[in-house]
């Protein structure tokens, strides 16, 4: 890894060797989940005792997931990975942030109309149960798309048919997970945001309910309470130069998303963080304390 490099913040990109070097300088912490705690399957081996040092320090943290599911499930998730159900914190998802957006409770996003396409995994559809809602089953009774995910394998020309109906009737797409790909073990999987990229290229109109957009990003600060505030991630595009947009310290992890490329022939991190348009303050392989 080349290090330093210039951060977000204009400064030089530190390599930190855990997160006892710098916790004293922030107020809380906002961890992404997968790529930092776990790898799709398990914890990583020094995230539990980070989460222990903080909560001993009396530092708060809370994740901040483009995960499409409600928030509840983050912890459930997390504790059936190993991580002790006191550790689980606070958390914040893209599913609880489209439910936000769906009552009214998200500033500056406005859902018109009931009656909504969905695409995404059966399980998924917990982010708008209870809700005044009706699930149609062609665009063309639609309102609008409620996209939450595709198959791990697929690519938007599996949904030529989808994004024809939606675009004919000019529906605007709610994406409730922004991520192009995750690591699930030592594969990438596809994810929703693959899919409304290809419809926002096409013309359509994309609600984008989560990272690297700003709204999660101040959220999750108004739930920490916290002035002096650290983003820990591992993905450039939506961790890192979404919190940098708002503001807050940033912490790359780069044995996350970006780790194939950082180790074989992709430039080091200087060439990937000009390719992708943004550099952290620190980096540190993986997450430890």
């Amino acid at each position: 890894m080349k290090l330093p490099v210039r951060s977000a913040a204009g400064g030089d990109c530190r390599p930190v060797a855990g997160l006892e070097e710098i916790a004293g300088l922030y107020d809380g912490f906002i961890f992404d989940i997968w790529g930092v705690v776990h790898d799709g399957r398990r914890l990583f081996p020094g995230a539990a005792d980070c989460f222990r040092q903080l909560r001993d320090m009396g530092k708060p943290y809370i994740f901040l997931s483009n995960m499409p599911r409600r928030a509840a499930e983050v912890a459930r998730a997390l504790t059936r990975m190993g991580l002790d159900e006191e550790l689980s914190g606070m958390a914040l998802t893209s599913g609880e942030t489209v439910r936000l957006a769906l009552t009214g409770g998200l500033d500056g996003v406005r859902v018109s109309g009931r009656r909504y396409v969905f695409q995404g995994p059966p399980r998924t559809r917990d982010i708008v149960a209870g809700l005044d809602l009706e699930e149609a089953e062609h665009t063309e009774e639609a309102d609008f798309v409620l996209l939450t995910g595709i198959g791990d394998d697929e690519t938007p020309a599996d949904y030529e048919e989808l994004l024809r109906g939606a675009l004919a009737r000019r529906l605007p797409m709610l994406c409730a997970n922004p991520d192009l790909h995750v690591g699930h073990g030592k594969r990438l999987v596809a994810c929703a945001g693959l899919l409304a990229q290809a419809y926002e290229e096409r013309g359509g109109r994309v609600l984008w309910l989560g990272k690297p957009h700003r709204a999660p990003f101040e959220l999750a600060r108004q739930m920490l309470g916290a002035e002096r505030v650290l983003m820990v991630g591992d993905s450039l595009r939506t961790d890192i130069a979404g919190a940098a947009a708002a503001g807050l310290a940033t912490l790359l992890i780069t044995g996350g998303i970006h780790n194939e490329e950082l180790h074989n022939g992709g430039g080091g991190l200087t060439e990937l963080c000009r390719r992708h348009g943004c550099m952290p303050d620190m980096a540190m392989p993986l997450l430890r304390w």
